[in-house]
């Protein structure tokens, strides 16, 4: 959105009538262009008068995805609505109590940041009822300055949510910084390049120092106000958001609920090809991620819960199924966080949804709905009606060969594993990566990680997931759109790592069936588009430096050639600032930052231990880069900057 552009569309106020029932009474500054009566029965969530206060979430402008329309998506952007209900207990009022609702519809993803004013603005409209309270409350947010908030690219972004340094872009917030940043070089070993405010040069070791970190303000938020009615209120912005996260949902929370106890490990019976990739005992956390990558239809289903923890499931479920926001999308423009029984004919018009109700009815009508999450029970169940046939109801690819068919059945037989032992066989293979990826969430929530570190875990998984699914097309289809990548690399090659070619092709049996589920949804055909987009704009090109830094960190045994080929091409490739910020992206800080890369600092080879001191030193001369320098462990540190130090004597 532009900086002068609207914040927020819509103002809009519902109340309850005894007689009338839900009615939306205002809408300003003009209609929505919505039904009023689905509107208003929006508004008024079931149950909602049971409660003083309830948060809902909800979205208009909802349209199919049509990843080949982009001109569509602009025409009317998807709005979300922040929705307040508030009970007032009035012994002159009929039945003893009011209900009203107000919304704010914005475009912003970080709409929780409404909330303080949306309660002052209801608290007014209870004292003095009328569309005046709408146009003052429209006018102060819209008010809101966001003129100087810094613009992150993605790569930006990635580094900044991985990262606990408060002063992190703490130079993004200076214009004059900004208007300079291209100009930065990383190349000039001078002092001049290496200096920025609030660092030193160590005499004795000459590298840059970091000062200590004065307690200035966190850079993860961009601080403004809202001026509403003479009162200032301070609005903190995240800066690190992406795509499909919208509004201030608990991905932790969602796995804590549908993760059954040790007693309990769920449902032995076979779901769905698509469903168990781990077979019997799938976990329920596993079955929502693949019901969500495959497309199916799912219903979160919160019987006497508030409507705003529903539909905060939702969102949570939209987000580990995009990887975050950070791999795919098409998922929040198939979400309804909250519905109702009103608005089923729409519902069941969306490919692929992620619906939040509260009605019991919805359990009952088992053809409405794949998987069904009760959030009361904790429980997971896939529809009796949802066959292993049936096919997503989106452009299919183009039409296989017999023998791609064939390859691909071959693929299938060895992944469903639902013949007699054929699930044991695939135990006895390999070791079950989807229960070894659980069992490390798992263990990170007991441990108190936070809510980051578990989503950056399902980013990691599901771009895996779909480099993986390159290969298979590759071997298979013998074409794939959805590589990334060409040969064009030296030798280095382009996706995911494996120990051995035994391991690749296991993984690949185990994901086949999932892979080809993924191959027919909506999402697969945003990442065909986005993907191009995004190799066009890349700052390193001809170079999967994902996949270098994987080979850094798994594999066990690795040639001193192609070690040092690693590093020749990361010198090679990271030569302007916009190269560093994207190469630094892949290499986040709560997951040990550069730590994969100073090992190299003690490799038996003097030519690789020279190239790492270089690269190092290349990235200290960026603000950026020396955060990461300084955060290396104190050991690698220590020797970087004795390495450094003795560079520096042999070249003066």
């Amino acid at each position: 959105m532009e900086e002068n552009a609207q914040h927020v569309q819509y103002i809009l106020l519902a109340e309850f009538d005894i007689d009338k029932g839900a009615s939306l009474k205002y809408q300003y500054p003009t209609e929505t262009g919505t039904d009023e009566h689905i509107l208003s029965e929006l508004m008024l969530p079931d149950g909602a008068h049971l409660r003083a206060e309830d948060w809902t979430i909800f979205c208009l402008n909802q349209m199919i995805p049509d990843p080949e329309n982009e001109a569509k998506e602009n025409e009317n952007p998807l709005l979300y609505v922040l929705n307040l209900v508030r009970t007032k207990h009035d012994a002159t009022a009929r039945r003893g109590a009011r209900v009203k609702a107000m919304a704010i519809c914005t475009r912003h993803q970080y709409l929780h940041i409404y909330k303080p004013v949306l309660l002052l603005a209801m608290e007014k409209y209870f004292e003095n009822p009328g569309v005046h309270i709408l146009e003052s409350l429209y006018g102060a947010v819209n008010s809101m300055d966001l003129t100087s908030m810094p613009k992150l690219t993605w790569h930006e972004r990635q580094i900044l949510r991985a990262s606990d340094n408060k002063a992190m872009f703490e130079e993004m917030f200076s214009d004059e910084f900004c208007a300079g940043i291209e100009d930065i070089n990383i190349m000039e070993d001078t002092e001049s390049s290496r200096l920025r405010k609030g660092t030193y040069i160590d005499l004795a070791s000459g590298s840059v120092k970091e000062k200590m970190a004065s307690l200035g303000k966190d850079r993860h938020f961009f601080e403004t106000k809202i001026e509403y009615e003479g009162i200032k209120l301070p609005i903190k912005i995240p800066l690190s958001v992406n795509a499909e996260e919208v509004g201030d949902f608990s991905v932790i929370k969602l796995i804590n609920t549908f993760t059954p106890s040790s007693n309990y490990p769920g449902s032995p019976n076979p779901h769905h090809p698509h469903l168990d990739s781990s077979g019997p005992y799938t976990h329920p956390i596993m079955i929502l991620l693949n019901a969500l990558l495959t497309q199916k239809r799912i219903v979160f289903l919160g019987y006497g819960h508030p409507s705003g923890e529903v539909a905060n499931y939702v969102l949570a479920a939209c987000a580990l199924g995009s990887g975050c926001g950070t791999v795919l999308k098409g998922f929040t423009e198939r979400a309804f966080p909250y519905t109702n029984l009103t608005s089923i004919d729409d519902l069941l018009k969306c490919p692929g949804f992620i619906a939040g109700v509260t009605n019991p009815t919805y359990e009952e009508h088992t053809s409405w709905w794949d998987v069904l999450c009760n959030i009361s029970t904790g429980k997971i169940t896939v529809s009796k009606d949802l066959e292993a046939s049936a096919g997503n109801t989106t452009q299919q690819s183009r039409k296989p060969s017999m023998a791609v068919l064939e390859e691909a059945a071959s693929f299938n037989s060895i992944s469903v594993g639902r013949n007699s032992g054929g699930f044991q066989n695939k135990q006895d293979d390999c070791k079950d990566s989807d229960t070894e990826f659980m069992t490390d969430v798992l263990y990170a929530i007991q441990t108190h990680y936070g809510e980051t570190s578990i989503r950056a875990k399902f980013q990691d998984y599901i771009f895996r997931f779909v480099r993986l699914t390159a290969i298979y097309e590759e071997q298979v289809y013998h074409h794939t759109n959805i590589a990334g990548g060409s040969d064009e690399l030296g030798g280095l090659g382009y996706g995911p790592v494996f120990q051995d070619d035994a391991s690749k092709q296991r993984e690949l049996n185990a994901n086949a069936s999932r892979i080809e589920g993924w191959r027919k949804t909506i999402s697969y055909r945003y990442y065909q588009r986005d993907l191009s987009n995004w190799i066009q704009n890349s700052c390193i090109k001809n170079l999967d430096v994902y996949r270098q830094i994987s080979k850094l960190k798994r594999l066990k045994h690795i040639s001193d050639s192609e070690v040092n080929a690693i590093y020749e091409a990361f010198l090679n490739s990271i030569v302007t600032h916009r190269q560093m910020i994207e190469f630094l992206s892949f290499l986040p800080q709560h997951q040990g930052g550069l730590a994969p890369l100073g090992s190299g600092l003690f490799h038996s080879s003097v030519e690789i231990r020279k190239k790492t001191v270089n690269l190092f030193r290349r990235l200290e001369r960026s603000p950026v880069g020396i955060i990461f320098i300084q955060d290396l462990s104190r050991f690698q540190r220590l020797a970087f900057e004795r390495q450094a130090s003795l560079a520096i004597k042999e070249a003066a």
